[in-house]
C-alpha cells in the first residue's frame, strides 16, 4: 500500500505545484511499479476477504474504503492514460486534490477497519 499511496501522493503534490523543479514526466517511470503494487494489494485483499468475509462485508467502513480506493485508482488510470497519449489534463489541481483526499480516506478507513467490526466470524450465528 505504501508504494501505491506514496507514488500517488508524489504525483498529486507535483500537480498541485509542490516541487516544481521535478519534471512531471519523470514521475511516469514509477507507474509500472504502482500497478504491480496494485496487483499485490488485490491479491492480499482478496485473501483477507476470504479469511474473514463476515468481518469485512458487514462493516460499512469496508465499503467506504473500497469506494475511496476505487476512485483513487480511477483518477490514477486517467492520469496514466493522459500521459501515454500526451494529452493535457483538464483541471489538474482538482484531480490532484481529489486524489489526495481519496488516498488519505483509503488509509484512514483501512486503519479503522480493525476497530469497527461487529462480526468477526459468520459461524457465531450458527
Amino acid at each position: 500500500m505504501a508504494f501505491v499511496v506514496g507514488i500517488n501522493i508524489a504525483i498529486s503534490l507535483r500537480l498541485l505545484g509542490v516541487g516544481e523543479q521535478q519534471a512531471l514526466p519523470a514521475l511516469r517511470k514509477f507507474l509500472p511499479l504502482h500497478w504491480l503494487a496494485c496487483v499485490l494489494i488485490l491479491i492480499s485483499g482478496v485473501a483477507l476477504l476470504l479469511a474473514y468475509p463476515a468481518k469485512a462485508l458487514t462493516n460499512p467502513v469496508f465499503y467506504l474504503k473500497l469506494a475511496a480506493l476505487g476512485t483513487g485508482l480511477l483518477i490514477t488510470a486517467h492520469l496514466h492514460h493522459c500521459w501515454i497519449q500526451e494529452r493535457i489534463l483538464a483541471r489538474p489541481r482538482l484531480l490532484a486534490a481529489l486524489a489526495l483526499a481519496c488516498w488519505f480516506l483509503t488509509i484512514g478507513a483501512g486503519r479503522f477497519l480493525a476497530y469497527t467490526h461487529s462480526v468477526l466470524l459468520a459461524s457465531r450465528y450458527f
